[in-house]
């Protein structure tokens, strides 16, 4: 959902909670002030000797305070709306039409979820333990009134346990359960995951897909959840009616849960005298609580023969509904596995196979890439439904016209293929790929060095704004390029064989750009007034030193990376980035392996205590190494070895992808 909607899910969730504390705050609070279990501060009627309670209220109101009248008022309200015998309680006349209703609704919203859960969940077991909660909820009736024909509070009871089992699973358990399982992944300083593990194929398209069962993903989902939680609160309610206090051994009147024993006394008008310590326990007597009828229907308080066989229907309903979901399941179940489905989801009443990470070994399958091979084996999935589109060790990968039908796909990877043909026909477009995020050319080699006509379309996808080559042979790209890729994207093309940054890539206005170990031996003063540029990764590149005449530093810029470099000295147009981020937590310059580091280290370890570039002016504040200066200096350049490497992770993409 937009963001702009985030607030309305913040207030329905924490409307939600308040509830459902409210009601477990009430149950711990009256058990310590009563020193027993109970379920609230307050007992609720019960309605027996409503007639004697009558007559002690009409007298109570002559000689009470106005606060009390207010609080028998609200709960004789109570009671009659969510007391035993009141609307909603679970004695009430209309308790079997209310509870079907809400079963209605509540099934259907629960069939709802279990088919999202095929569709998003590749866990089987997870899966089949909803299904089967649904299933038995679908049976319980059925299950529960033949079993129990004539204790009617009993099936009330197991009636309501079903429904709470179910509406507490599907409230919070399956959401609970999918994120407890990446709890091990969660980084606590970074207040998320790890970057390195967006790049991992089965990581993230797990997360992808398996989030949209814990976040709200529209507002029917929404109304779901709300509902589930509602019907959650509305059976444990029910359930606490259903329970009644018995007193301990001695006591001479018996009581519900809802009364205390009471003495009036006429001469001090009425007096609490003794207040039955008591447990609680299933209500056992059906002569006052509950009828007991002669058959299955008889007993549960339907006044006509017609009532009777309308819920009789409703119970054979959802018996068959328990029968068609579980057909459904056992139809999904049986879908063949492929090889070329790395993560396969099983969603209800499909003909083909579905999986949401796609990868395409070519050296597995045993074909070479070929458009008839790639063809053949693509169309033996829904592509529809892909996430994650990966190709592998393809030696003449061709890439069809049927690249078109992965409408959902956000992320597309090619790794150690070579590539014959990608033409314009088999583009990635808006059209087609409108939630593509993110294409990784990972040790490809493209024909010519140049990049395909498929990824260079005119109507290039509005959300792919992360383009990342590593170790590839590209060495030129299209002078017009910024009018088709989007501006404010990112760009790398790590161990190119680039010999300079294009200006085609500097009006594309990066937001984030790397160049690293590519064989590029000067840098134009360009490259650092890119308006929008925060990070800048030049590291292993064969340079010497910085261009002088940079007149325009870019305001943005907050990450300057020239590890493994000759750079020695700076010059004083870096001073603005030196005094920008003097108070953040970490160094701008990230400077590890370069010669500029090498003399720093020995001015700190005492063996100099000048740079070999003097402090003159046009010189950096850098190239001070006096001891007023010194912090300065170690605050913002850092000398780590760890920052010397590629941004793409190549070490783990090699240890997931490779040959094994």
């Amino acid at each position: 959902m937009l963001a702009k909607d985030h607030p309305t899910i913040t207030v329905v969730n924490a409307l939600m909670a308040s509830m459902h504390g409210g009601c477990a705050l009430l149950m711990v609070g009256g058990s310590l002030w009563r020193r027993e279990l109970v379920f609230s501060l307050v007992a609720p009627e019960n309605g027996e000797n409503s007639s004697a309670r009558t007559k002690v209220q009409a007298f109570d109101d002559r000689v009470s305070s106005r606060l009390e009248s207010m609080k028998r008022h609200t709960s004789q309200v109570y009671s009659r709306v969510w007391g035993r015998r009141g609307f909603l309680g679970v004695n009430g006349r209309s308790f079997h039409a209310i509870l079907l209703g809400r079963e209605l609704l509540e099934t259907l919203l629960q069939t709802i979820q279990a088919y999202r859960m095929s569709w998003y969940l590749p866990r089987m077991l997870l899966n089949r333990f909803y299904l089967f909660l649904l299933v038995l909820n679908c049976w319980s009736s059925v299950f529960i009134y033949s079993l129990l024909k004539r204790d009617e509070a009993r099936k009330r009871f197991y009636c309501l346990v079903s429904d709470c089992i179910i509406d507490l699973v599907s409230s919070i358990g399956i959401p609970l359960i999918v994120v407890i399982s990446y709890i091990g992944d969660y980084d606590s300083e970074l207040k998320g995951f790890q970057l390195e593990y967006w790049y991992d194929d089965v990581w993230s398209a797990r997360v992808l897909n398996e989030f949209q069962m814990v976040l709200v993903v529209s507002w029917s989902d929404l109304i779901s959840r709300t509902v589930f939680s509602i019907g959650l609160i509305a059976t444990t309610t029910n359930l606490k009616e259903l329970l009644r206090k018995v007193p301990v051994k001695g006591s001479k009147r018996r009581v519900s849960a809802a009364d205390n024993a009471m003495t009036f006394n006429k001469s001090k008008k009425m007096e609490v005298i003794h207040q039955i310590r008591s447990t609680v326990r299933l209500t056992r007597e059906p002569s006052k609580l509950v009828k007991v009828g002669s058959g299955n229907y008889t007993g549960t308080g339907l006044r006509t023969r017609r009532e009777q066989n309308l819920l009789f229907l409703a119970h054979i309903v959802f018996g068959a509904w328990g029968v068609v979901v579980l057909g459904l399941h056992i139809q999904a179940s049986v879908q063949p596995e492929l090889p070329q489905c790395a993560l396969q989801v099983r969603p209800w009443a499909v003909t083909e196979p579905a999986c949401y990470l796609a990868i395409l070994d070519c050296y597995h399958l045993g074909i070479s890439g070929k458009k008839a091979e790639v063809q053949a084996k693509w169309s033996e999935f829904d592509r529809s439904t892909v996430v994650t589109l990966a190709i592998r060790h393809c030696t003449a990968l061709e890439v069809p016209d049927s690249i078109a039908d992965f409408h959902l796909t956000t992320g597309i990877k090619l790794y150690n293929s070579t590539i014959y043909e990608w033409g314009a026909s088999a583009a990635v477009t808006n059209t087609n790929h409108p939630a593509l995020i993110w294409l990784y050319f990972v040790r490809v080699h493209l024909p010519d060095g140049r990049l395909p006509e498929g990824i260079m379309s005119t109507d290039f996808p509005t959300n792919l704004y992360d383009l990342e080559f590593t170790y590839t042979n590209v060495r030129e790209v299209p002078d017009d390029l910024d009018t088709k890729w989007l501006i404010g994207t990112t760009v790398y093309f790590e161990y190119s064989e680039l010999t300079s940054i294009p200006s085609v890539i500097l009006r594309l206005d990066p937001y984030s750009i790397s160049f690293t170990g590519s064989p590029i031996t000067e840098l134009s003063p360009e490259v650092f007034e890119v308006p929008d540029l925060v990070y800048m990764y030049l590291g292993s590149i064969p340079i010497q030193d910085l261009p002088p005449d940079v007149t325009n530093l870019s305001p943005a810029l907050g990450y300057l990376y020239l590890t493994d470099t000759n750079v020695s000295f700076f010059w004083s147009w870096i001073d603005p980035l030196v005094e920008k981020t003097l108070g953040w937590p970490r160094a701008p310059l990230l400077m590890g392996g370069s010669k500029y580091c090498a003399e720093l280290e020995k001015i700190t370890r005492g063996e100099s205590t000048t740079f070999s570039v003097p402090p003159l002016p046009g010189y950096s504040i850098l190239m001070d190494a006096s001891e007023e200066n010194r912090d300065t200096v170690l605050h913002t350049a850092n000398c780590d070895m760890e920052n010397a490497v590629p941004v793409y992770p190549i070490d783990l993409e090699d240890r997931v992808s490779a040959l094994q």
